[in-house]
């Protein structure tokens, strides 16, 4: 996205996949230039109208992998102040429209991300899928696939999460549906989409979701506290979750106790990285501006 310093979205484009981690810097370097370049080709500007920019990226996280794409975004010829930063930067920044406090992204994976008003960070959990992300859409899923067997063969409570599963999935059984898993005819996108299953289960009644929609929203609260000590955050510490999986009753409650003000996401992350690209030219978008943007980017077509 390209905006000016009122706000006004000059041009805005999409391309993908963009995580180095998952598709090599090469790949994802190629993705970030193709949006870089379609959107700076609708706004009808060349690169070096850009006064600051901000690549708000999964998959770079060290010093390194920074240096990694931005030997290949040098080729953009953006010329003046640029930076590079992770997705969990974006978020923050789009969440909290720059301001102090922790996000907490609760979407496929989980992570927490806190800034405070020094602009000190750091960052909760984000390990990934394999070692982490609790509390996230897949953490959670794989939990209800595991209490669904449970229940089948008597080792735990009985539970609807079975049945909707198979209904979920278009299956036959438990069974028939690990055989997929094993077989990896289904992606962590597809199997984690099954965790909302869980929470409309956990709304029906059904004890073992709701017990395991508590836990989840107890690892995503961790993971905020966890952050927040971290950049010496106290009582009233703005709190904003993000993500597909939600905020849900069981996170509000928890957050509350644990002296956090949860405040409702600004905004999506692109605008988050837009603020963020002022910053790095030395622009800072008055409440105008940012109504401005806001609306624009709301009411695109």
């Amino acid at each position: 996205m390209l905006a000016d310093a009122a706000g006004w979205i000059a041009g805005a484009a999409e391309a993908g996949p963009g995580n180095a981690q998952a598709v090599g810097l090469e790949v994802a370097g190629a993705a970030v230039r193709a949006a870089a370049g379609a959107a700076l080709a609708r706004a009808g500007v060349g690169a070096d109208a850009v006064r600051g920019a901000f690549f708000g990226l999964a998959g770079v996280r060290t010093a390194e992998e920074r240096a990694g794409m931005a030997a290949e975004l040098s080729g953009l010829g953006l010329g003046r102040s640029w930076e590079i930063g992770s997705d969990l930067d974006a978020a923050h920044a789009g969440a909290l429209a720059g301001g102090p406090g922790v996000v907490v992204i609760a979407g496929t994976g989980s992570a927490a991300l806190a800034r405070n008003a020094a602009g000190e960070t750091a960052q909760a959990g984000g390990w990934g899928w394999l070692v982490d992300d609790c509390g996230g859409g897949y953490w959670l899923a794989l939990r209800g696939l595991a209490a669904a067997c449970e229940g089948e063969d008597g080792r735990g409570p009985a539970t609807t999460l079975g049945a909707r599963a198979a209904g979920f999935f278009g299956v036959l059984g438990l069974r028939e549906l690990l055989r997929e898993l094993h077989a990896g005819r289904r992606d962590r996108a597809a199997v984690a989409a099954f965790a909302r299953e869980v929470r409309t289960a956990a709304e029906a009644g059904d004890a073992v979701a709701v017990g395991l929609v508590r836990l989840a929203g107890a690892e995503l609260l961790r993971l905020a506290v966890a952050a927040r000590a971290r950049v010496g955050g106290g009582d009233g510490f703005p709190l904003a979750v993000t993500g597909g999986l939600g905020l849900g009753p069981e996170v509000a409650e928890g957050a509350r106790a644990a002296g956090f003000t949860l405040v409702a996401p600004w905004g999506e992350p692109v605008l988050g990285a837009v603020l963020r690209a002022a910053q790095s030219a030395g622009v800072e978008l008055d409440v105008a501006a940012r109504a401005a943007l806001l609306a624009g980017w709301n009411n695109r077509v």
